[in-house]
């Protein structure tokens, strides 16, 4: 689902590229795709963009698709695009988008209607009748508005926007707009949502009350058009943290020394060979320590293969020795690095070592690799934990820091 950049030449202008996102990472179902617009998609409406998504996406998961009627686009995450929206008003270059599921319904009336149409052609016939003029006059049909950040506090929240103190959004808007649809439009340029922002006149933003929502601009504007003052106020987010029960599976790591480490080439290819069908055979038999022996004298030779670590990693593993297993995994890895075995071998060892966080990353690297189902459960299980516990960490610290400061 990415436009191409020669579609985006032969629309004679630069390709707006965005990443849509749905879910979680480690979670069944994630999708990050990077989409690009030729600049003729700046007209479009977001529900165009939303499509080309839900396109790819059923292309990669056939065996859950989903219905675009049924999801919605947000930007940045929690404030709604509608399907109505234009690309270039809604959307910026290399911005991140997150499908989000929930049907929307359109600001005005839904395309392909009787409705629509009439609407498209009364706009048009007010274009020819009256083009628009845009500027600061009183006849203007459109102002710019210039906002200044005055005070600004996320409240603790992680937003990713450069917006500070000091600068200044100019929005081009119509006179007869109001507050509430001033915010709205800033709301996308500050990556805050509206019920944050309070807006004042010049210069009342530390001592008069805040411009109402529903006041119009052209009843409370100077004719001179100052510069409005914008207070950004996010309440402190309190966490809420969940309880991390026990995992049974994390065992820690072993006390046992690790393998030695093993020459470059190998020393003697057929004897090598030999002794990793004798370890398979004695594996089969049930004899898990002769075959660790022979699978450990085959590598012992040199220049094993990623398949024949892969093979004693597991069995090491089995013999609850996780750390040993996830050394036979990452040397796997060096010889073939996009062994999807081995990231997922390292996964569960890393898993009984505790280390969720770098068994969520090997998980989903193993399944964009190989995507394999059984997997599945185990890696959703482990992204949901390394979350939680991430959750935990950052709470305590929090704590800790307020302490401090008290």
């Amino acid at each position: 689902a990415v436009v191409g950049a020669k579609c985006a030449e032969k629309s004679g202008g630069r390709a707006m590229k965005i990443y849509v996102i749905k879910g979680e990472e480690g979670e069944a179902g994630y999708l990050k795709q990077s989409i690009k617009l030729p600049k003729s998609w700046s007209t479009k409406q977001m529900t165009d963009v939303l499509g080309l998504f839900v396109e790819s996406y059923n292309k990669r998961y056939p065996e859950a698709p989903i219905e675009a009627s049924q999801w919605h686009l947000e930007r940045p995450r929690g404030s709604t695009l509608y399907p109505d929206d234009q690309v270039a008003a809604a959307l910026s270059d290399y911005c991140d988008v997150w499908c989000v599921e929930g049907a929307v319904k359109y600001k005005g009336p839904p395309p392909g209607t009787a409705a629509a149409l009439e609407a498209k052609e009364a706009a048009e016939r007010a274009a020819q009748e009256a083009p628009a003029r845009v500027g600061n006059g009183p006849e203007a049909s459109h102002w710019h508005i210039k906002v200044r950040c005055v005070a600004l506090d996320r409240g603790g929240m992680d937003v990713k926007s450069q917006w500070k103190v000091g600068d200044v959004a100019t929005v081009t808007i119509e006179p007869h707009a109001t507050i509430g649809m001033l915010s709205n439009r800033l709301g996308l340029m500050v990556g805050a949502h509206p019920k944050h922002q309070r807006i004042y006149l010049s210069g009342e933003a530390s001592t008069g009350e805040p411009l109402g929502a529903l006041a119009k601009l052209k009843d409370i504007m100077p004719t001179d058009l100052p510069v409005l003052e914008l207070v950004i106020q996010v309440p402190k987010q309190t966490r809420v943290v969940e309880d991390v029960s026990d995992d049974e599976a994390c065992t820690g790591p072993e006390t046992e020394a690790l393998p030695p480490l093993f020459p470059d080439e190998c020393a003697d290819f057929e004897k090598q060979a030999q002794l990793k069908s004798d370890a398979e055979a004695r594996l089969a038999a049930g004899d898990s320590p002769a075959a660790l022996a022979l699978f450990s004298e085959a590598i012992a030779l040199g220049g094993p293969s990623a398949s024949l670590l892969c093979k004693r990693g597991d069995l090491l593993l089995a013999l609850a020795r996780p750390l040993a297993a996830a050394a036979d995994a990452t040397g796997a890895l060096k010889v073939n690095p996009d062994s999807a075995k081995a990231y997922k071998l390292r996964a569960k060892a890393r898993r009984k070592l505790g280390l969720y966080d770098d068994a969520s990353a090997d998980f989903g690297q193993a399944q964009r690799i190989d995507y394999d189902d059984s997997v599945v459960p185990e890696q959703t299980y482990v992204a949901t934990r390394a979350k939680k516990l991430r959750a935990k960490r950052l709470a305590e610290q929090e704590k800790e820091n307020a302490d401090d400061n008290t």
